[in-house]
């Protein structure tokens, strides 16, 4: 089965347009049944695919149509139209709920094709408006295809088997009774109407839609087609929206001190509008408005790369902690584990030591990258100091200052330090200072080889079953199924007959 996405109207492209799919449906391949449910049906539109029709006709194909009535889109002009092709047409009406269906359904003896999504059986549904579709091309032989094909006839069968209590036949007299009834537009009167005016195919401004080019000639393989990129124009509703945007732009700076935009910020819109204006800017095709440039001006925008404009934001943000820290007479670290106020500083200082512009700001500070770093007494004190000072301590805070700046060094520290965390802590938290490193991962081998031999749940002998079986092992004899370095951590536990079985069932064991 081949499936295919239409979209259409992004562009200014009718080649890709789902009216062009389905006159080159009528155009390539025979096909004996062409069924079309359509909510709205105008004169226009069906001019682009008579021909086609009239084609197909000519080969055998015959066409049925079950259009809607709703909100008097559907013009006397278009169903008139349909009569006169000789196409069998009903009409489908409910008091109760909207018939909205825009479905196409192609069926022959050796393939079938079904085309279904937003577009109606309009000009403008056909090739202008923004409309999406997916079509599904399969033999009669594909058992995909035909599921949703039968799953749609099913659907439909009260329409296809003319059981339907809101379906009528079109015919001359059925038209002007719809007219009368004002239940259908007339398209040669409708710019008098004034209840035309509030339908779909009018709601927007008028522009000149791009020409229809040739139809009839798109060809669906299982090769994939390149799909149309989209090019950025300065475009009528851009130039609408700009005021807006640049406010925002401006509340941008106010609030982060920069104009790039971060690609994780929340506001899509505003990384879209930052990237336009670099776009505008350095391309030579396009050419900013001066009022524009003259208002990005103001805000100090930044049309080079956004990795420099960051950069030098970072750079700033690091100086600003680092001069705070020089007033408060912080014993200033450069080693990875020095932190002030929750930040990495001394991993900066250590990682900007190599960057010689940004170390000359640094050492302008009147920071010393020759001064050694603080020493591990010097640090315990510190942390003893802190932790009695806090009156509401946070554990997870002097646990993670405990572990950068203790654990590792336990070893140069006094006797009579170590002592004294143990009681403050003791104190504090109501638990004992554990110096020992925990193991991160039990060690599950023995309850594996039990699962392994236990006959009431694995009377296989499997070393791997699923989740439903292992219960809590399974992740982590997963891990050592999939992962050659965790199997090797146990591997030594293993005999060699066990080695063997667990190799058999694909554990990465040589």
């Amino acid at each position: 089965m081949i499936a295919e996405f239409i979209g259409q109207g992004l562009f200014d492209d009718t080649e890709e347009s789902i009216g062009n799919h389905i006159c080159s449906t009528l155009n390539n391949l025979p096909f004996d049944e062409v069924t079309f449910f359509n909510a709205f049906l105008r004169s226009k539109g069906l001019k682009e695919l008579k021909p086609f029709i009239k084609k197909a006709q000519k080969n055998g194909t015959n066409f049925t149509f079950f259009v809607g009535i709703d909100e008097k889109i559907t013009s006397k002009e278009a169903l008139e139209m349909l009569l006169e092709l000789g196409v069998d047409t009903y009409v489908y009406s409910s008091k109760q709920f909207l018939y909205h269906p825009k479905v196409y359904v192609f069926e022959g003896k050796i393939r079938s094709r079904i085309i279904v999504g937003s577009s109606n059986l309009t000009k403008s549904g056909l090739f202008y408006n923004v409309e999406s579709s997916i079509l599904l091309d399969f033999t009669n032989q594909d058992k995909g295809g035909n599921k949703v094909l039968n799953q749609l006839k099913d659907y439909f069968s009260p329409l296809l088997e003319f059981t339907s209590d809101n379906l009528e036949k079109l015919t001359n007299e059925y038209i002007t009774y719809l007219v009368n009834e004002s239940l259908i537009s007339i398209e040669k009167y409708e710019s008098e109407e004034d209840h035309f005016l509030n339908t779909h195919d009018n709601s927007k401004r008028r522009f000149k839609n791009p020409k229809i080019g040739k139809l009839g000639e798109i060809e669906i393989t299982e090769s994939p087609r390149q799909s149309k990129k989209y090019k950025f124009k300065i475009t009528e509703e851009y130039l609408e929206k700009w005021d807006g945007m640049f406010k925002r732009m401006k509340a941008y700076k106010e609030e982060y001190g920069r104009t790039t935009v971060s690609s994780k910020h929340s506001d899509k819109t505003l990384i879209s509008w930052y990237y336009k204006q670099k776009h505008i800017y350095n391309d030579p095709e396009l050419e900013m408005p001066k009022e524009h440039l003259k208002q990005l001006r103001t805000i100090e925008f930044h049309f080079g790369a956004g990795k420099d404009e960051r950069t030098d934001f970072i750079r700033k943000r690091w100086l600003k902690l680092l001069r705070k820290a020089l007033r408060q007479g912080e014993e200033i670290s450069q080693i990875h584990s020095y932190t002030f106020e929750g930040e990495n500083l001394g991993t900066w200082l250590q990682e900007s030591k190599k960057e010689i512009e940004t170390r000359t700001l640094i050492e302008k500070t009147g920071f010393d990258y020759n001064k050694k770093s603080r020493s591990p007494k010097n640090s315990a004190i510190r942390f003893l100091a802190n932790l009695e000072e806090d009156l509401n301590p946070k554990k997870s805070k002097y646990q993670t200052l405990f572990n950068s700046r203790i654990f590792h060094r336990k070893d140069k520290i006094p006797a009579y330090l170590i002592d004294e965390i143990n009681k403050l802590w003791k104190e504090k938290f109501n638990e004992n200072r554990i110096w020992e490193k925990k193991a991160r991962v039990k060690d599950y081998t023995i309850e594996w080889r039990k699962f392994r031999n236990n006959k009431s749940i694995n009377p296989e002998g499997k070393w791997f079953k699923p989740k439903s079986s292992m219960g809590n092992i399974y992740e982590w004899v997963w891990g050592k199924k999939k992962n050659k370095s965790k199997m090797d951590l146990v591997i030594d536990k293993f005999n060699n007959e066990e080695l063997q079985e667990l190799k058999n069932e694909g554990f990465p064991i040589k």
